[in-house]
């Protein structure tokens, strides 16, 4: 078949020898990332999932989900674009992929009717994890513990953070922002750009519940991977004494934004105006300007329970927001208010509340990533712990596509996101050619990802 064009002067071919080409080259080094990383292994150990020895492995399903979401499919019928890609299948050495059937019914064998079975209707409730799902958190830690074998971090800030997941599904339950979805609640390694802990949530469940444990899980992770300086900032879901006592005891730094409690408010308002400093801008040249923000120091206690023995008394700073138009303010005050406590004492006010502030550049775009890159965002079905695993499994594309970046591509592309990963690596197209009993993949060599694609390659298999 041919196909004329009037606009632009070149006419379409459709061709029948598709093993031939590629246009997914970059896709197979995602697959050798994954198997040289060892989680073709780790899957095939952790998770059991078959009850018959017939039909595809946990392994493969695993990998052709990654595969599909790193190359920026949404929803498990995007299978079908990887399938007909015949010269992506020989590299990847795949006679065929599991189909977006046979993905789902391995997504649902994720799923405990038993567990969800006993929430009570409008009651937040957070379900026991499946075995399955217990699989796939012990693989995402043998990633991080196969990333920090190869290229070691002594230095981990957490970010602790819930986003949602909108969802307008049956079983879907009310979000506080309005509507209907799910909020899982996420802890982000700032410096590794990987997520170290994830619990998949209904929307009702507040933001807050479980911080605790997940944060205790995640600094037990990382100090069993040899991290030594642990810090933790997050916004005020865990502005709780459980929270703060607990990395009191374990003297973990944390920056964590408070409630403007109406005790809190009045120790405010009763500071002088003297002792308000500029929270100063920073520019792209370095250049410190002042803004409309001011910063001061309050002591205060919430109650005198919260003072522990042996321990120094928290440390509060406020920020004082000038707005520029005051009618855009509904309730006519001159200034807002935001606090923050931390229990740092040697550091400056302004260069702390800069540090807390960094929290909403690193795990809020992390989060974007997820729903909006890498498929999170669009749920496979209702039954919960299928949508848990499809998330789940964002995550570990997520943490193996960062793991690339560390171990196999240049420096300057560790800031990349998936998007332009796709753009300048994963949608390589190639030529497929058997010559000699060997499989050669024939890149233009005038490419700008041709060189770093070879590069990355041969650090891959260093690194096996």
């Amino acid at each position: 078949m041919t196909v004329r064009s009037a606009v632009l002067p070149f006419q379409v071919q459709l061709f029948d020898e598709a093993d031939s080409v590629t246009g997914h080259g970059g896709v197979a080094l995602v697959v050798e990332a994954f198997r040289s990383l060892g989680l073709s292994e780790a899957v095939e150990r952790h998770l059991r999932l078959k009850r018959r020895a017939l039909g595809y492995s946990e392994g493969t399903c695993v990998e052709t989900v990654v595969a599909l979401l790193a190359a920026g499919g949404e929803c498990l019928d995007d299978v079908r674009v990887l399938a007909a890609d015949r010269g992506l299948r020989r590299l990847w050495r795949r006679s065929a992929l599991p189909s977006a059937a046979t993905l789902r019914f391995f997504l649902n064998r994720f799923h405990d009717e038993e567990a969800v079975a006993v929430r009570v209707p409008h009651t937040a409730f957070i379900p026991e994890d499946s075995a399955g799902l217990v699989a796939l958190g012990a693989v995402q830690r043998e990633l991080l513990a196969s990333v920090q074998g190869r290229a070691p971090q002594t230095r981990a800030t957490l970010d602790v953070d819930a986003t949602v997941i909108a969802s307008e599904k049956r079983e879907a339950l009310p979000v506080y922002e309005g509507g209907t979805g799910y909020q899982p609640l996420q802890v982000w390694w700032a410096e590794r750009g990987m997520w170290v802990r994830s619990q998949f949530r209904d929307g009702n469940v507040p933001a807050q519940t479980g911080v605790r444990e997940i944060l205790s899980e995640s600094i037990t992770i990382l100090r069993g991977l040899g991290v030594t300086e642990i810090a933790v900032r997050s916004d005020s879901a865990a502005y709780q004494h459980v929270v703060l006592d607990e990395l009191r005891r374990q003297r973990i730094p944390f920056a964590i934004s408070a409630d403007m409690s109406p005790d809190l408010r009045a120790a405010v308002l009763a500071l002088p105006e003297q002792a308000w400093r500029p929270l100063r801008q920073i520019r792209t040249n370095g250049e410190m300007i002042a803004g409309t923000r001011a910063w001061a120091e309050v002591e205060f206690i919430p109650d005198q329970g919260s003072r522990k023995k042996d321990l120094e008394p928290d440390r509060y700073l406020v920020e004082r927001v000038r707005p520029i138009q005051l009618p855009l303010f509904a309730d006519g005050e001159r200034y807002h208010y935001f606090a923050t406590v931390t229990n740092r004492w040697d550091w400056d006010g302004e260069r702390l509340l800069r540090w807390s502030h960094e929290r909403c550049g690193t795990v809020e775009p992390a989060h974007d990533v997820l729903k909006n890159e890498l498929g999170g965002g669009v749920l496979p079905c209702g039954r919960f712990g299928a949508n848990a695993a499809w998330w789940q499994l964002a995550i570990l594309t997520a943490n193996l596509l960062s793991a690339l970046k560390v171990i196999a591509l240049p420096l300057e592309w560790r800031s990349f996101r998936p998007k332009r990963l796709r753009f300048l690596l994963l949608n390589l197209v190639g030529r497929i050619v058997h010559h000699g009993r060997r499989l050669f993949l024939r890149l233009a060599r005038d490419h700008p990802s041709a060189l770093v694609f070879l590069e990355a390659r041969r650090r891959l298999a260093q690194a096996t």
